[in-house]
């Protein structure tokens, strides 16, 4: 009698282990950790509010299969550029990537940095994750992309005041990518690469810059607005993708449940998030701004405008045009745009 317990007890652990490793109803899932790292503030928009409601939302959904703890303000890493090789490298499982600090990754994203295209964050990064959910950006073979930001459109923030296109002439303008500093030059500018963002401040103050590129929701975050006091926004000059990518081989390994919570929730869902926080976040910066009586908006005529988009024109027909895939990157860039607004309606 004895070892027929013992054989039944036997039969009922293996029978647990077969069912832990098939996924069957009643089975058992380990708890996985993800590291979730970003090098920026806590208190941004991203890392205060749109990553918790990430994280809380797959938790949840996951029912207790899934942990994601969170590293912001650079914990895990400080350097924005050495952010996607941390990924890559399995330092952390998710990340937040500023693509124009990995020249010649995802260039078929730098479409959306192009003048006069998307008026907020949230059009731009639901725009942008359609043409990736079509296969037109590159570099995702490993990858996958858990959510997106368009951060923007850019303003321009100066030392000295930006009443006219001449006052842009021979101004030492800190610059992110190609595109940008095509831009600058075409306004009369000098541009100023290999600054990252939380080094702006400080350039400007020593007076080796003499203003900046940059979304205005960024001002406060980067301490641009106590160097630079003379903003300008009515040049919609694009918006700098921020990608949250995790290794394809990671997500794989997620138990069942665990992935069905992160197909729910990253994607679409997670985009539309971070897109809203920042849009709220870039309205009470300028808001912020106006209401400080040490800063100064500029405000240009139509004409004004008109004239600079005109300077700008040859940026946007360097894209307007089938690549070597065929796409017309910018059509297609323009056709989500509309989609969005449509869908928003």
């Amino acid at each position: 009698m004895a070892k027929l317990l013992r054989n039944l007890t036997l039969a009922a652990g293996l029978g647990l282990l077969l069912n832990a490793g098939t996924g069957q109803p009643g089975a058992a899932q380990e708890q996985v950790t993800l590291r979730f790292a970003s090098a920026f503030s806590p208190m941004s928009a991203n890392n205060r509010i749109s990553v918790p409601a990430f994280i809380e939302a797959v938790e949840e959904a996951s029912e207790g299969t899934l942990k994601i703890e969170h590293f912001p303000g650079g914990t895990l890493g400080k350097s924005p550029p050495q952010q996607l090789s941390m990924v890559e490298n399995g330092i952390v499982d998710i990340a937040e990537v500023v693509t124009s600090y990995t020249p010649g990754r995802f260039p078929e994203l730098s479409v959306f940095e192009l003048p006069f295209l998307a008026e907020s964050n949230v059009e731009a990064g639901l725009a942008a994750y359609k043409l990736y959910e079509k296969g037109l950006v590159s570099d995702f073979e490993e990858l996958m992309l858990v959510g997106i930001i368009m951060t923007g459109p850019y303003g321009l923030s100066s030392t000295d005041p930006i009443t006219s296109l001449e006052d842009l002439n021979g101004q030492r303008l800190r610059v992110g990518g190609p595109i940008q500093t095509e831009m600058a030059n075409l306004l009369g500018a000098a541009p100023v690469g290999n600054i990252p963002a939380p080094q702006i401040a400080e350039n400007i103050s020593r007076g080796l810059i003499g203003g900046t590129m940059m979304a205005p929701g960024n001002l406060y975050n980067f301490r641009i607005s106590d160097a630079a006091t003379h903003h300008l926004w009515d040049l919609k000059l694009g918006s700098v993708a921020v990608i949250f990518p995790i290794r394809r081989d990671t997500y794989e390994k997620l138990p069942p449940k665990a992935k069905e919570a992160f197909d729910t929730y990253s994607g679409e869902w997670f985009t539309r998030v971070l897109g809203e926080g920042l849009d709220k976040q870039q309205e009470e910066s300028m808001a912020k701004i106006r209401e400080d009586g040490n800063q100064t908006v500029h405000e240009w005529s139509e004409a004004q405008i008109e004239e600079a988009r005109e300077l700008l024109a040859p940026v946007r027909e360097e894209w307007d045009q089938p690549n070597a895939d065929g796409a017309n990157l910018y059509e297609e860039a323009v056709s989500a745009i509309e989609e969005v607004r449509s869908d928003a309606n």
